[in-house]
């Protein structure tokens, strides 16, 4: 999923003391769990070759990823299922973004199907406003190699239709303000039914975006042990992406974060009296059912369906059943998709191709929520 800041519900007191107490809390112990992970971090991304392992120049004018031979045993972040409507069928690739392993089953995957002849559409968890910024800063292009970069680059290669999928950022960020904006209304205001709306909000959210039980992605696949090796590569290239795009914003939220931390060492922790503890838990409780609240309804729930739809519609242009006699002889072939943006020099989808498969890649965590909505028909 696209990365969203957990809020902070600042409480104002007269007592200064409880304040920097709280806040030795939150980041005292990040920085020292940070001090420490940073080398680690450094040196595993330094072993999987993080600026240009993945990456390797093709004369077609575009980066594409090594070819790897299909064998990679990332198998259970992958959820293949039939869509009822058109018979067609659609295999969704979960991602740990940035994270080498997942590179490498986006790649085999793409590469399989293309060898078997039946590779069709390629949806990817972006939108033209992202990928249109990406695609303007040439460091990102080339060195920050993706799973959707991959697999988008593998689609121009066989000339497959490579559709960006995903709510457009400006949307989603509207929507993280308002979802936000409800939910602490909705926690200050518990006489009037408030925490009632945000448990059902959550609840229903949650449901609708993680469906757990047979035929979805189970624990295992969010911590296969292959996945979790890479895991430092996807810590550090993740949020470096960010900085190289927007290196002002990011700037402005590093310090703020190193300034919210204030100056005191963990060692003020032995002095927090059981009140201030409590106060601190309380806080974070709070910070908790905001961030869920807009986590699983305007992250993940609300673009699901967006997602969805945009597989959908190209699972259309390779349905069997084109429409009656009469669609068939007079009715031009062509795309059949309805609002489908492709990527920049993409081909466009075609309804005379049978047979094919939908393939989409995006984060883990979109899966199971997406192909609940596409097998219940909604």
């Amino acid at each position: 999923p696209s990365p969203a800041t957990s809020l902070k519900i600042h409480h104002h007191t007269p007592t200064a003391p409880t304040l920097r107490y709280r806040n030795d809390i939150n980041f005292s112990s990040s920085r020292i769990m940070m001090n420490r992970l940073l080398p680690i971090t450094v040196a595993l991304a330094t072993l999987h070759g993080v600026c240009d392992a993945f990456v390797t120049n093709r004369p077609g004018g575009f980066h594409a990823v090594k070819s790897y031979p299909t064998n990679s045993k990332l198998r259970s972040q992958i959820l293949d299922f039939i869509e009822p409507s058109t018979g067609v069928q659609v295999k969704l690739i979960g991602a740990m973004h940035y994270n080498p392993a997942s590179i490498q089953l986006a790649t085999d995957t793409i590469n399989q199907l293309e060898k078997e002849g039946k590779l069709g559409s390629i949806i990817i968890e972006s939108c033209d406003i992202r990928w249109n910024a990406t695609l303007e800063n040439e460091f990102v292009q080339d060195q920050l190699m993706s799973e959707m970069r991959a697999a988008h680059d593998l689609g121009l290669l066989y000339e497959r239709p490579v559709v960006l999928g995903d709510q457009r950022i400006n949307i989603t960020v509207s929507q993280l303000k308002n979802g936000a904006k409800e939910a602490v209304l909705d926690l200050v205001q518990p006489w009037n039914g408030g925490w009632n709306r945000l448990y059902d909000s959550v609840s229903t959210a949650r449901k609708e975006a993680v469906p757990l039980g047979e035929g979805f992605l189970g624990i295992d696949s969010f911590f296969d042990p292959k996945l979790m090796t890479a895991a430092p590569v996807s810590l550090l290239k993740y949020p470096l992406s960010y900085f190289v795009r927007s290196p002002v914003f990011s700037i402005i939220v590093l310090c703020f974060f190193i300034l919210s931390g204030g100056v005191d060492d963990a060692n003020a922790l032995s002095d927090l009296t059981p009140t201030d503890l409590a106060e601190s838990i309380f806080f974070s409780a709070l910070e908790t059912v905001i961030f869920a609240r807009i986590f699983l309804k305007e992250l993940l729930a609300e673009r699901n369906e967006i997602l969805a739809e945009n597989i959908f519609e190209q699972c259309r242009n390779y349905a069997a059943d084109k429409g009656n006699v009469w669609d068939k002889l007079f009715q031009p072939a062509g795309d059949k998709s309805k609002g489908a943006i492709y990527a920049p020099d993409s081909v466009v989808g075609n309804s005379a191709e049978e047979g094919k498969v939908v393939v989409a890649v995006l984060g883990l965590a979109h899966c199971n929520g997406i192909k609940k909505i596409m097998t219940e028909g909604k």
